[in-house]
């Protein structure tokens, strides 16, 4: 019997930078479970009425949102192909899956979880995921100064991982790319950086 924990790591885009206000309007996972990952996408409609302006345009929402009109949410194939239309209920339901007991693991992904926890009690469904996710700053701060500790890496305290943690520059320090402009602030192209960036760490790769 598999005992591993189940890994998910994750991205939102959003229509505002406060949950209060906005809502998630595309969700990246990618489960890891008995070695092999799977990687989902989806984009649900959102409520723009107090939406930001600024958190569109970061998020390219006018350029990337592309549910159809009258459909609630689609499931896009990373690989390609045309999307696959769901009721919300559906989407919710494929969404509790791909989280069920995983830890989560993201770039600041308390904001991420703030979203999700939003959107799932909004209609009722548990949080499927374990308390304590990730940041993928915080494990990398922590890796470099384990090095620094071991002699294997030069320099020591605010040299090592300044504060306030900077996730793009600790992503180069343990030599992970941070997304470029094509991908960066993608659901899926920030769910496969903070992937990157625990594997590197993890010495996975």
């Amino acid at each position: 019997m598999n005992t591993i924990t189940p890994l998910a790591f994750i991205d939102c885009e959003t229509t505002h930078l406060d949950p209060r206000n906005g809502d998630a309007w595309e969700i990246a996972v990618i489960r890891r479970e008995d070695g092999m990952d799977a990687e989902r996408l989806w984009q649900v409609r959102p409520d723009l009425t107090t939406a930001d302006p600024e958190a569109l345009t970061i998020g390219k929402f006018h350029d990337r949102f592309t549910v159809p009109d009258s459909w609630d949410a689609i499931e896009i194939s990373p690989a390609g192909g045309p999307p696959l239309r769901l009721t919300l209920p559906e989407m919710l339901f494929d969404l509790q899956d791909a989280f069920k007991g995983a830890v989560l693991i993201g770039s600041n992904p308390g904001f991420d979880v703030a979203f999700l926890t939003k959107l799932l009690r909004a209609h009722d469904r548990k949080l499927p995921w374990h308390y304590r996710p990730v940041d993928i700053a915080t494990l990398a701060a922590g890796y470099l100064h384990g090095l620094a500790a071991s002699t294997q890496f030069p320099g020591t305290g605010q040299d090592i991982a300044p504060l306030p943690f900077s996730s793009r520059s600790l992503s180069q320090a343990v030599g992970v790319e941070p997304p470029g402009p094509d991908t960066a602030h993608t659901a899926l192209g920030d769910a496969r950086w903070a992937r990157d960036v625990y594997d590197a760490v993890t010495r996975r790769v």
